[in-house]
């Protein structure tokens, strides 16, 4: 419903911008008009984004009956009085306003949705970047995974990264093959707190190292 209103008002603008330039109206009122255009054109990306988030089922909705209430009467406070050459800076700065709010509101549910999305795939990879064969590749993987969940995106390729490098952590994973080994498992935790010794290399742990050829990373020290 919002963004077809937010269609129709930019439909609106350009007649207006037209019938003001041909009428020569007044220059506040075709400022108010530019400012009105970038400002529905950032808003219909910004609900295109929203929409396309909570179809990659990142996001719980985001647009709160108050959010939504607040836009609707925005939008359609312009649209009225974009149509009637009535259009000023309080009516635009209102929409602007329900605009951040909209925007504030995806910014904050992102974050604590994209947290909980990748912070277990982090945690795995920085605790076992070390036995990896492509350490460097982790740390890069890891600072992107971190710099998108605390940074809402602009794009929907953003988001298709962002999904890309979560699947790209699994498959680094479940490459290592120790989801499902108990032994392995407690053994690559107490590696994680720095806390594995020659006792915690058992046969069958040597034997998962050997077959994932990660031999050459156990390092030993007193």
């Amino acid at each position: 419903m919002i963004l077809n209103k937010l269609q129709s008002a930019n439909s609106i603008i350009m007649d207006s911008v037209n019938a003001s330039n041909n009428k020569h109206a007044a220059e506040t009122f075709k400022n108010q008009l530019i400012s009105l255009s970038v400002l529905t054109a950032q808003l219909e990306q910004l609900l295109n984004l929203i929409d396309y988030v909570q179809a990659k089922g990142i996001t719980p909705s985001i647009m709160s009956p108050e959010i939504k209430e607040s836009l609707q009467a925005a939008v359609d406070s312009c649209g009225e009085k974009t149509y009637s050459h009535a259009l000023d800076a309080g009516t635009v700065a209102a929409l602007k306003n329900a605009a951040d709010l909209c925007r504030n509101a995806f910014n904050s549910i992102w974050k604590e949705a994209a947290d909980k999305k990748c912070s277990s795939i982090i945690e795995s990879l920085a605790s076992l970047k070390s036995l990896l064969a492509d350490v460097k590749d982790a740390d890069k993987l890891i600072a992107a995974l971190c710099t998108a969940k605390e940074n809402a995106p602009s794009s929907k390729n953003d988001v298709d990264v962002f999904l890309d490098n979560i699947e790209r952590g699994k498959h680094i994973i479940e490459g290592l093959h120790f989801d499902s080994d108990n032994e392995v498992k407690s053994f690559i935790e107490k590696v994680r707190m720095q806390k594995a010794t020659v006792v915690n290399l058992t046969p069958h742990v040597l034997e998962w190292l050997k077959n994932n050829h990660l031999s050459d990373k156990i390092k030993l020290r007193f």
